[in-house]
């Protein structure tokens, strides 16, 4: 088969996965635009680099992004390992695996976009105390209904990862939000987004290597 009957072969087979791809960013960047424009926000706002745009220092918020960057990889992990799992007809690990992949993404989103800081209580006039509850909830709800895989796994890892994330809304209750105190609120939110991270990946890494030995 020649080179270029290859290459036409292969477009048109992804044809389908980059037709919705690229739907998908193209319904994003239209709806920039319809809030761009209904909000008088300048477009830049929205595609440009945050620091540049603020004339902010590079390292700006640079734990902040690589906490990001854990959470990305933590759920990118378990939805990949996810479809690897209900291709092999275990339904109950992959619908495990989805909903953590899914958990994760919500708190990536809500730490990228601070939901809970700023577009709640701004545009919706939710309070922050009660988005922090409905993220609590959400978590009890994931646990339990998971309860029995969670045991069956390296469950310290993910209940140290709860106490770190757990320390660290409590250093943001009641230390004064200036100076230091951020190192240690802040320090202990990416102990918890890391050890998340340890936890599902070594989580999902036993559950494929299970697949993989039959």
């Amino acid at each position: 088969m020649s080179l270029i009957k290859k290459s036409f072969l292969q477009f048109k087979k992804i044809i389908p996965v980059l037709a919705l791809s690229y739907a998908v960013i193209f319904g994003l960047l239209i709806s920039v635009a319809i809030v761009s424009f209904y909000y008088n926000i300048p477009v830049a706002k929205f595609t440009r680099d945050p620091t540049v745009i603020l004339l902010g220092h590079p390292f700006t918020g640079v734990i902040s992004n690589i906490g990001i960057l854990f959470w990305c990889s933590t759920s990118a992990i378990c939805l990949f390992s996810s479809a690897i799992h209900i291709k092999n007809g275990n339904a109950i690990v992959s619908r495990f695996l989805f909903f953590s992949g899914l958990l994760t993404l919500l708190l990536l989103l809500d730490d990228l976009f601070t939901f809970h800081e700023a577009i709640f209580p701004m545009y919706f006039h939710i309070p922050e105390e009660a988005v922090y509850s409905g993220y609590l909830v959400l978590v009890l709800t994931f646990f339990l209904k998971f309860k029995d895989l969670i045991i069956k796994s390296e469950y310290i890892i993910l209940l140290i990862a709860c106490g770190f994330f757990a320390l660290s809304i409590l250093s943001d209750i009641f230390l004064p939000q200036i100076g230091w105190e951020f190192l240690l609120e802040d320090g202990f939110k990416l102990f918890g987004i890391v050890t998340w991270f340890i936890f599902f990946v070594r989580t999902c890494f036993i559950q494929v290597q299970g697949i993989v030995n039959g």
